[in-house]
């Protein structure tokens, strides 16, 4: 550990984030601070007061400045690209650099709670409440929402035909037999699904249902050639479908209802709870909002995400 470090308490290999006019205006703010003191002192106590006036401009009022904001997150928000959308307007308008770990909701969660993320991005109201209710987690902020939809391939879409809703759809798939990819890996989709077959009536571990235990980009690719159906949040599949061979055979219903929040780390956990609250706070601005708005509209026609009221 260098000496600065050593003084301002922080871990080696931590970088420094943030626009470079940033970085520009404090050193030519330092540069005429050292001008003023060296006319007023000597050159030995001068150079005492520029080394303490130094610690002090680096390890004070930066607000975390100096270290990733460490974002834990659904696959869906990475595979679909709205993150890097996102985030170069976040860094910009915060000065801080973000480390994505896109892990699944429950996975998110879990890093949030035991003090290895310092802001989620999840989808799984379920299992957010759960971790609200135990103290696992701070504060939730409800940021987007878009829909779930069922895909399959083109030529299966019969399958499906008359369902009035989900739930009748895919009585409909385990009734043909026909086979259903499942994410498998504890995610808000994975949840999603597993709510579904049950008020189906379909059990979970059902032979015609294949666990991917995988991100929504991978379970997509899993269904293709397996020539099976999977649920899939719209944004992802819009993202990831071409070439594929996948179809939507079923959208719409308060079932399919995908509601995405940032979830604050519990004070107790020593994550950065203050970094966490700015990505909120940007994810609610009109600047966040108006990109999540717009994302997918001029390449797909419409918005994949819609900001929440």
């Amino acid at each position: 550990m260098n000496p600065q470090s050593a003084r301002c308490g922080a871990s080696t290999g931590e970088t420094l984030s943030g626009p470079s006019s940033l970085v520009t205006g404090r050193r030519l703010s330092r540069l005429r601070a050292y001008s003023i003191l060296h006319g007023m002192f000597s050159r030995r106590t001068f150079a005492s007061l520029v080394l303490a006036f130094s610690t002090l401009v680096s390890c004070s009022g930066d607000g975390g400045r100096g270290k990733p904001l460490r974002l834990a997150t659904t696959t869906s928000v990475q595979d679909s690209g709205l993150l890097a959308a996102l985030l170069p307007a976040f860094s910009e308008s915060s000065g801080r650099a973000v480390e994505v770990n896109a892990v699944g909701s429950g996975k998110a969660l879990e890093l949030l709670h035991t003090g290895q993320a310092d802001v989620a991005l999840t989808h799984s109201p379920v299992d957010e409440d759960k971790a609200l209710a135990a103290g696992e987690v701070g504060a939730r902020t409800p940021v987007m929402r878009n829909e779930f939809v069922l895909v399959g391939p083109a030529d299966h879409d019969n399958v499906v035909a008359g369902a009035t809703d989900v739930v009748g759809a895919l009585r409909a798939i385990a009734d043909s037999n026909q086979r259903f990819v499942s994410r498998g890996d504890g995610s808000g989709t994975h949840q999603r699904e597993q709510e579904l077959w049950t008020a189906a009536g379909v059990p979970a571990d059902s032979p015609f249902i294949v666990s991917a235990q995988a991100g929504m980009g991978e379970t997509l690719k899993a269904a293709a050639r397996e020539q099976a159906f999977t649920l899939s949040d719209r944004a992802t599949f819009f993202a990831r479908r071409s070439g594929l061979g996948l179809v939507i055979v079923f959208q719409a219903g308060h079932a399919l209802d995908n509601i995405y929040s940032v979830i604050e780390p519990a004070p107790s956990t020593g994550a950065d709870v203050a970094g966490a609250r700015t990505f909120a706070s940007f994810m609610r601005s009109e600047r966040g909002r108006s990109l999540i708005g717009s994302f997918g509209v001029q390449t797909y026609g419409e918005p994949l995400f819609t900001p929440v009221d």
